[in-house]
């Protein structure tokens, strides 16, 4: 089974790009407050405080074991690795999706997550800044509106947990983590049947959230329990590496 690495939403070469996203932020302290709103995609639904649990059923089965989720799932693995034409083109899919399917918040937070991908992939300063604060604005509302929903937490953890600390992501992308540890060891009950797989996806980035932290204890404790899962998977042997960190 291939690794499953759901949504490592920007892995920027940092030291390129953050000079280019200075720039950026530079240029836009200097232009005219009317183009400095414009926007370059489309602004997020409103949060939907009360919204349905998802999916309406009485088992609710891991939510990326969706169909279509796993078609957007290996696209956006695609545009992870550097496929500019993938991005954009899953761009234009996941806002036409969003628009027809406007209760489906993982949609939603995986719009959100391409939008961080258009970042890296804009060469203008400006635009950069654009993709990713409509980004943010995405993932924050999908949560927001779907905040037991842990594939749509999962989406907006790594994605924060992967942008550089000048964006001072990291103490969400770590509380998102806690929450989901809390549902995935039962601590906090949830509705839904996550697969051993994310299970172990959630334990392995949680450990590393915490590792970013400064908080070894709590990384080694998410990665002991993530590696018993499945010792021999992709994932197991990812979490044992880890691990090594910590002898």
């Amino acid at each position: 089974m291939k690794l499953y690495i759901p949504t490592v939403a920007a892995v920027y070469d940092r030291c390129a790009y953050l000079p280019a996203l200075a720039v950026g932020i530079l240029f836009i302290a200097n232009v005219t407050p009317a183009f400095a709103q414009t926007n370059l995609a489309p602004v997020p639904l409103e949060v939907v405080p009360n919204a349905p649990a998802q999916p309406a059923v009485p088992e609710k089965v891991d939510p990326f074991s969706d169909p279509l989720i796993m078609q957007i799932r290996t696209r956006h693995e695609k545009a992870v690795a550097g496929d500019k034409k993938e991005a954009k083109a899953l761009t234009t899919d996941l806002e036409k999706w969003t628009q027809e399917q406007p209760m489906n918040f993982l949609l939603q937070a995986y719009l959100g997550s391409v939008y961080t991908l258009d970042s890296r992939d804009s060469w203008w300063g400006p635009d950069k800044l654009t993709y990713l604060r409509n980004g943010g604005k995405w993932l924050d509302a999908a949560v927001a509106s779907a905040p037991d929903n842990p594939a749509v937490r999962f989406v907006r953890a790594i994605d924060y947990y992967e942008l550089p600390s000048i964006f001072g992501k990291g103490a969400t992308a770590r509380d998102d983590f806690q929450i989901l540890l809390k549902q995935v060891d039962g601590e906090t009950p949830s509705a839904y049947v996550l697969n051993t797989e994310t299970q172990q996806a959630i334990y392995l980035y949680a450990g590393k959230s915490f590792y970013q932290m400064s908080q070894y204890p709590q990384a080694k404790d998410a990665w002991v329990r993530g590696y018993k899962l499945a010792p021999a998977s992709d994932l197991g042997k990812k979490i044992g590496d880890e691990l090594m960190k910590l002898k």
